[in-house]
């Protein structure tokens, strides 16, 4: 071969090579698009967790109104009443003040004792009059206090919908992505452990716990729910303890803060793992190594290593804790 052919093909092979060696600047657009999606996962988890403990507090509340609710036609009636005994009072006062002096010594056994009863009556009135002050105020405070729950209503309904519009954005860019699996089957989430490991169940709340979160394996996770079909991450722990008699908050966040913080050395079943810098996420420990936790939309609830995500915490249940 001539030198301008060896030339040609020494150029072509430089070409080809070219063409399949990815270049150093060139950002693989697979791996790009799954770094995108599993941070969108992240940001519309704790998105959905802001929005459960919003809803915890709009029902908390809904349930302070209703007690102030039931309070206030009572209290109005004691008022009511109590006006009417302090004017009845009052009306005696005046009538009984109003008799001339010729009167008083035809109706009174004596003078003195006229005095007496103008005296217990005037008692009498100072007292009905106190009574309703004190029964006003109250009125008053029950009326401030319902106020300053309608305004928090307002503002924690206007957080709700801020919150759904914001998981409404997040979705979009999930399907843009091509990650959007609600309308198909759920699947397994990557990870999931299949070997026919069984916990130990102990007869306390712990061993409840676990047992009803075993228990809720495969079924699909859906945000806000917390059973008995279906859960997201808080709602399944919050479950799970409350079938052992244990309360929690519908939100990883406040579970971390509700519950006894413990170290990774002394995790026992039952105790509760805290996933992400922004608590959005949380699963339970059920011994070996080992959590439940409701993953994601389209994925169902799966036994999973503990470290399959970053963790941030470890709390136990106040029930059992030290």
């Amino acid at each position: 071969m001539g030198s301008i052919g060896k030339l040609w093909s020494a150029a072509a092979g430089f070409v080809v090579a070219a063409l399949i060696v990815p270049g150093a600047g060139h950002a693989d657009p697979v791996t790009d698009r799954q770094r995108q999606l599993a941070t969108a996962w992240q940001e519309l988890e704790g998105v959905i967790e802001r929005f459960n403990a919003v809803r915890d507090d709009l029902r908390a509340t809904d349930a302070q109104l209703e007690r102030v609710n039931s309070r206030t036609g009572p209290l109005q009636a004691r008022v009511d009443a109590a006006q009417r005994d302090t004017d009845e009072v009052a009306a005696r006062l005046y009538r009984s003040g109003a008799v001339s002096s010729t009167a008083v010594l035809v109706s009174a056994p004596s003078p003195e004792s006229f005095m007496d009863q103008l005296a217990t009556l005037d008692h009498l009135r100072r007292r009905r009059t106190d009574a309703l002050r004190r029964l006003k105020d109250d009125r008053a405070a029950l009326a401030r206090e319902h106020d300053e729950l309608s305004g928090l209503k307002v503002r924690q309904r206007a957080q709700q919908l801020e919150l759904g519009q914001r998981k409404a954005t997040i979705e979009t860019q999930i399907r843009r992505l091509g990650g959007d699996r609600a309308g198909r089957t759920a699947r397994t989430p990557s990870g999931a452990l299949h070997d026919g490991y069984v916990p130990v169940f102990t007869d306390d709340p712990a061993g409840r716990a676990v047992r009803y979160a075993f228990s809720q394996l495969g079924k699909v996770y859906r945000w806000g729910a917390d059973g008995p079909d279906t859960f997201d991450c808080s709602g399944l722990t919050m479950a799970a303890w409350k079938a052992a008699g244990v309360v929690l908050p519908h939100n990883a966040a406040r579970q971390k803060k509700t519950v006894t913080p413990i170290r990774r050395e002394d995790l026992r079943p039952g105790d509760l793992v805290f996933y992400y810098k922004d608590v959005s996420h949380v699963g339970m420990y059920i011994g070996d190594g080992r959590v439940i936790e409701a993953p994601r939309a389209g994925e169902r609830i799966s036994m999973r290593l503990l470290d399959y995500a970053p963790i941030v915490g470890y709390g136990r249940p106040d029930y059992a804790a030290g």
